[in-house]
């Protein structure tokens, strides 16, 4: 501290005569901060002096070995705690996963059974309706046939006016068949062709026989006549053709 003292009282007669106003306060504030250092800095210990330790020795707590050892047994059975509580969560989870997957393979099992009987009413509704539009088209069928005839009697050949007014209609019923075929055409239905085709028990039911004469190139069995036609529908059968299948006459 007295080496310092010279140098604190050169600037203080530097300071007036170097300076002025607000410069001159600076530096004597400067000069007072600097001298507040200095006092605390002569307080330390110089280097060369003993070090007295009682003091951090006595600021600094005291280890207690039984405490610590206490202080980890308890954390050592929160930790146990902890880890069964996981363990219970964790099998919980579990299970949980488990129901659910079961519960998930039921209700997939449930939707494909769902859709089964879906496509199962819709395939019977379809066929119902497409056999409800081949009979309308026998019934046309048949409307159509009768109206080809030739008349039968004198009285109608006579007058031919109602010939003419049959002809119209049986006209309209043949264009409502086409288009009734066109129908179940755009629907996939097609007809079976028996007529000249050996008899297939599969597709075919015989409902007649007719015998064949010596000469007739009809082999037996074949069938020589439609009563009713039998229809496909996308390649499975959806009315079976009912036939008049030949049979050769027993010689004597």
């Amino acid at each position: 501290m007295t080496a310092m003292t010279p140098v604190l009282t050169d600037l203080q007669t530097l300071a007036p005569t170097a300076l002025a106003g607000q410069e001159r306060e600076r530096v004597e504030r400067l000069v007072e901060e600097f001298r507040a250092y200095l006092e605390d800095a002569a307080q330390l210990p110089e280097p060369g002096d003993a070090w007295d330790g009682d003091d951090l020795e006595s600021t600094a707590p005291a280890v207690d070995l039984s405490t610590l050892l206490a202080e980890m047994a308890v954390l050592k059975n929160e930790l146990r705690l902890q880890s069964r509580q996981f363990k219970n969560t964790l099998d919980e989870l579990r299970c949980f996963g488990n129901d659910l997957r079961a519960h998930s393979e039921r209700l997939q099992e449930e939707l494909e059974r769902a859709r089964e009987q879906a496509a199962s009413i819709q395939g019977q509704t379809t066929r119902q309706f497409l056999l409800a539009l081949i009979d309308l088209r026998d019934r046309l069928q048949s409307g159509v046939d009768a109206a080809r005839r030739p008349p039968s009697s004198f009285l109608e050949r006579l007058l031919p006016g109602p010939t003419r007014l049959a002809a119209s209609l049986a006209e309209g019923q043949r264009l409502t068949l086409q288009r009734l075929d066109e129908l179940l055409a755009g629907h996939r239905v097609r007809p079976i062709r028996v007529v000249g085709e050996t008899l297939d028990p599969q597709r075919m039911r015989v409902v007649g026989l007719e015998a064949a004469t010596g000469s007739a190139a009809i082999p037996d069995g074949s069938v020589v006549r439609e009563v009713q036609r039998g229809f496909f529908h996308d390649g499975e059968l959806l009315r079976i053709a009912e036939v008049i299948v030949s049979k050769k006459a027993n010689r004597t």
